[in-house]
């Protein structure tokens, strides 16, 4: 029926990243000619070692990426799981997300900006404050936070923040019933923005992820276990994945929320 012949070169990737280096030196040494074929059981024999060798690496990165798959479907069906329940919420549901939303930005901003001695650096605060929730602004002042501890501080940006946004709701919905519209509109744009938000932090995460896997690979040159620094260091990522997504949200809602700039005529 015939026969097969093949044709390596000692120069081939597989050869020089799995100790086949060593056989080119012994012919090296005995000066063969470049263009000589090889024709030996020390070939074949070292060819069958950089064979298995090639293929206990792979078979143990198979392994590890099913592991990897393993951690992504689990943090896939838990996202989803979110985005289908905020899909379908209630108005009412959505508004309480929002209320939670607010609450968790505000103490963000405030534990990131406390002094040694348990003041916050009011001037941060009341920069970051006008950035995410702007309309609140003109109803605090510094001097209200001045001197005063974090949980102080959460406590009255909280208050101030939740009396402004159900002003902003029951203002809208007012409008919308003199209008004849349907009420519910922040609840509905709210919604809106979370789920465009949700979906933009998806697409950078499942990138960063992706990076994440070619990057640990390398630590098991470092004695580390891959899979091992996979889980925790995506574990972190997720969480700031949901962190991302809920400051994209409070930032884009509360700038619709803020009043338009009057135009000023010389």
């Amino acid at each position: 029926p015939g026969t097969s012949r093949f044709f390596l070169s000692f120069e081939d990737d597989m050869f020089v990243i799995f100790g086949g280096d060593g056989l080119k030196n012994i012919l090296q040494t005995f000066r063969v000619s470049e263009d000589m074929p090889i024709e030996a059981p020390q070939v074949t024999d070292a060819l069958d070692k950089v064979q298995l060798a090639v293929e206990e690496k792979y078979r143990d990165i198979r392994g590890q990426i099913l592991d990897f798959d393993d951690v992504l479907d689990d943090q896939r069906k838990l996202f989803y799981k979110r985005r289908q329940k905020l899909l379908f919420s209630t108005p009412e549901a959505t508004i309480e997300t929002v209320d939670q939303y607010n609450k968790d930005t505000v103490a963000d901003i405030v534990k990131a900006q406390v002094n040694e001695d348990g003041t916050v650096k009011v001037d941060t605060v009341m920069e970051k404050i006008g950035q995410f929730f702007p309309s609140v602004i003109p109803v605090i002042s510094a001097e209200d936070i001045a001197g005063s501890k974090e949980e102080e501080v959460i406590t009255f940006l909280n208050v101030a923040v939740e009396e402004i946004f159900k002003a902003k709701v029951k203002e809208l919905d007012e409008k919308a019933k003199l209008d004849g519209r349907p009420t519910g509109s922040l609840a509905r744009s709210a919604n809106y923005i979370t789920l465009i938000s949700m979906d933009n932090a998806w697409s950078d995460h499942l990138q960063n992820m992706e990076n994440l896997k070619e990057n640990v690979f390398l630590r098991k040159y470092q004695d580390l276990n891959p899979a091992d620094e996979y889980k925790s260091e995506s574990f972190a990522m997720f969480e700031g994945l949901l962190d991302k997504m809920r400051l994209n949200t409070i930032f884009s809602l509360w700038q619709s929320l803020a009043p338009a700039p009057v135009a000023q005529t010389a």
